[in-house]
């Protein structure tokens, strides 16, 4: 799997990070926005979700297409959007360290300045560590402009970034992503919700860890 292979691209969520769609949308109808059951997905957004994603309007004209719906704050916002997100277990944040010994480490991922802006704290910026301790490139989808699976945001990561798809293993959860990877190239790896896939870079397993 990894032989040959110079650079790891990572997804976030799904991934790295586990999700609770539901969470997030009963979250949203709590504060008066069912809107977003509709919008919300765990691999790519549609509506507002998306325009934020690829960038395409600002965290200010997302809180306001939601308030001027619902009598909610920023605040409450952001606490249902983060809902999203059950964190990262310990013993992936270990492997990123491990892995970035041996490999240029690479995260792309559909994403928005909001809650990007939050998780990089939150997740990657505990133990004296902070993003750049595990990620040597990050490929942000509200940065670039696109989100996956749109082709597009992979040709930006050869064209302007260098990046050679044949020495690239791309991890993601969503099945299009992988399709559109693999289409130009790239190696690729389909994770499972919740999976331990540190054996495919022959890492010992959660099952295999001394307690």
């Amino acid at each position: 799997m990894t032989t040959g292979i110079k650079n790891i691209l990572f997804d976030l969520g799904g991934v790295l990070v586990d999700l609770n769609k539901q969470a997030c949308v009963d979250a949203f109808k709590a504060i008066g926005y069912p809107q977003a059951e509709s919008m919300l997905s765990n691999y790519v957004q549609s509506g507002i979700f998306l325009e934020l994603e690829e960038g395409h309007i600002a965290p200010e004209a997302f809180y306001q297409a939601i308030m001027a719906e619902a009598p909610v704050t920023h605040e409450q916002i952001d606490e249902a959007f983060f809902k999203f997100l059950e964190g990262i277990p310990q013993y992936k944040m270990e492997m990123l360290l491990e892995l970035k010994k041996k490999y240029k480490m690479l995260m792309l991922s559909n994403t928005n300045h909001i809650m990007f802006s939050w998780l990089r704290e939150a997740y990657f910026g505990v133990n004296g560590h902070t993003i750049d301790d595990y990620f040597d490139e990050l490929f942000l989808s509200y940065e670039m402009g696109v989100a996956k699976p749109n082709p597009e945001i992979f040709k930006i990561l050869i064209e302007k970034h260098g990046i050679v798809p044949s020495e690239t293993l791309f991890l993601d959860d969503g099945i299009k992503n992988i399709e559109a990877a693999a289409e130009l190239g790239f190696k690729t790896y389909f994770v499972e919700p919740h999976e331990d896939f540190r054996h495919i870079f022959g890492l010992k397993p959660a099952c295999c860890q001394a307690p």
